[in-house]
């Protein structure tokens, strides 16, 4: 895809002010869709991590405070961080101050190396636990990034490890904008971290929040997540920016019913005396059948929350 003009500029001035060009492979090319006044979106696909999609699934929350920069969930690799940071240039010449990672899953986290290399060089901002995940897990994640999406799509990739400096119900001044800090254990991962800017009525739900696509949770808590969308949802946000952007009706709302189908459905069947060979017939998924990646997923799905609904059953331990 050609290079248009706004992008070539915002190319030049990012090597005119940072000293860098973005290491943006040839049709690597982020739009950014105005939400409101000073806030953003990387439009990314809503889909799983696959080589055709090159993991820009990522839609990267964008906000010009005033005060500089504040960018939330990066991307996957370094040439979609270049592009996004060419996008931006061709916003603002605020720089970078703030990069948030609301969890450890290498589509949200492996293009923070494409901003450390801005100067000055911006904070790289998480929860403790998910400071210490990527620790953990980073290296592996980008050697199987690296094996999915190729060596060239992967190139200029490195990993670079946030502070753990969000605190749980404190706040991350950026600017003006004073964002809450929430952070919940085993829901859609072992730790996520959500932002909620109550002057913007903007909440940044990381994995946490699908639109019309079936939710991954491979590591994930059916109960866990449901307890953290349940309070999410008393929060009055307008616009909720997760795995896809929309209002809390197109996004908490749906996830949280394909939750609840999962454990109302298998709870009942578990109840009646059914097992696991049966759990996909116990569960009402009609109203989502139109919902991405629904055959593939579901199913894994469906297996995932009996073993946990199981457990929890077998313990004595309430369903609902």
């Amino acid at each position: 895809m050609p290079t248009t003009r706004r992008g070539f500029l915002g190319a030049t001035l990012a090597l005119a002010m940072n000293g860098w060009r973005p290491a943006a492979a040839a049709g690597t090319r982020v739009t950014l869709e105005r939400l409101q006044p000073g806030v953003y979106v990387a439009r990314a696909g809503n889909a799983e991590v696959a080589r055709a999609n090159a993991a820009e699934v990522v839609p990267t929350l964008v906000h010009l405070s005033g005060a500089g920069v504040l960018v939330v969930d990066p991307g996957p690799q370094a040439a979609w961080g270049g592009a996004l940071l060419g996008a931006i240039r061709a916003l603002t010449p605020q720089p970078v101050r703030w990069v948030v990672n609301t969890h450890a899953h290498p589509e949200n986290v492996l293009a923070n190396a494409a901003f450390a290399r801005l100067r000055p060089r911006p904070v790289f901002l998480a929860s403790a636990a998910t400071a210490a995940l990527m620790r953990q897990r980073c290296a592996a994640c980008l050697a199987r990034m690296a094996t999915l999406l190729g060596s060239g799509t992967m190139r200029g990739a490195a990993i670079v490890l946030p502070e753990p400096a969000l605190q749980p119900d404190g706040w991350l001044h950026t600017g003006a904008t004073a964002w809450q800090v929430q952070v919940y254990a085993n829901a859609h991962s072992a730790s996520d971290t959500v932002l909620y800017a109550p002057r913007l009525q903007l909440l940044c739900a990381g994995g946490l929040a699908y639109r019309e696509r079936v939710p991954e949770m491979h590591e994930a808590s059916l109960q866990g997540w449901r307890r953290a969308l349940r309070r999410l949802q008393e929060l009055p946000a307008r616009t909720v920016v997760g795995t896809a952007a929309g209002t809390p009706a197109q996004t908490l709302a749906p996830t949280l019913a394909y939750l609840d189908a999962l454990a109302h459905g298998i709870g009942a069947a578990l109840a009646a005396g059914s097992d696991a060979s049966r759990a996909n017939d116990a569960v009402a998924a009609v109203p989502f059948r139109h919902w991405r990646h629904f055959q593939s997923r579901h199913p894994l799905n469906v297996q995932r929350a009996w073993r946990e609904l199981e457990d929890l059953w077998m313990q004595g331990e309430p369903l609902a």
